[in-house]
């Protein structure tokens, strides 16, 4: 007996097609809000009287405990906006991932990836970097599916970029020497 399947008229009202692919307006909204973040907490750190403090703490604690300011509840503050911004993304990013007890390992080695190829210290070039491997990621996973050579390889693809620009760049597309 043949089953039939229907979309509800509300979900197919929140999507679009762009050059014959079907997008979802909620992942528009996700990386519009990826954007919005990542620009807000850029401002904050480089025009704020908070993110020069934070800046100065990361270069030389000292100095700026000699200051008068307390690094620690500044550390404290910068750790609950981080826990923030990952609570926000694993609520919007819920939807449409499979969650599993092994999911945090593999977005925390693509994260690591994604640090050490944009240069620690990099605020910019996380953000560059943060593209380039979950185009590079998508992408693997795509051509592996598509070739039957094994979709492990998309898995693959953020330690395989990590592992070459540690041997061609290890400080990363814009990290500075120090």
């Amino acid at each position: 007996v043949p089953y039939t399947w229907r979309e509800d008229t509300i979900f197919q009202a929140n999507k679009f097609n762009l050059f014959g692919t079907t997008f979802e307006w909620y992942r528009v909204f996700i990386i519009i809000m990826g954007i919005v973040l990542i620009v807000l907490i850029s401002l904050m750190l480089r025009r704020t009287r908070i993110g020069i403090i934070i800046r100065a703490g990361v270069e030389d604690p000292e100095m700026v405990r000699a200051l008068g300011i307390n690094v620690r509840a500044v550390f404290t503050f910068v750790f609950t906006i981080g826990c923030a911004v990952a609570a926000f993304g694993g609520a919007v990013a819920a939807p449409f991932l499979q969650v599993h007890i092994g999911l945090g390992n593999l977005y925390l080695l693509g994260a690591i990836a994604v640090i050490v190829l944009g240069g620690l210290g990099s605020y910019e070039g996380t953000a560059v970097a943060s593209i380039i491997v979950g185009l590079a990621w998508v992408a693997m996973e795509r051509f592996s599916i598509s070739y039957n050579i094994g979709a492990v390889w998309g898995d693959l693809t953020p330690m395989l970029m990590l592992a070459l620009v540690l041997l061609l760049r290890p400080k990363g597309l814009f990290g500075e020497e120090r």
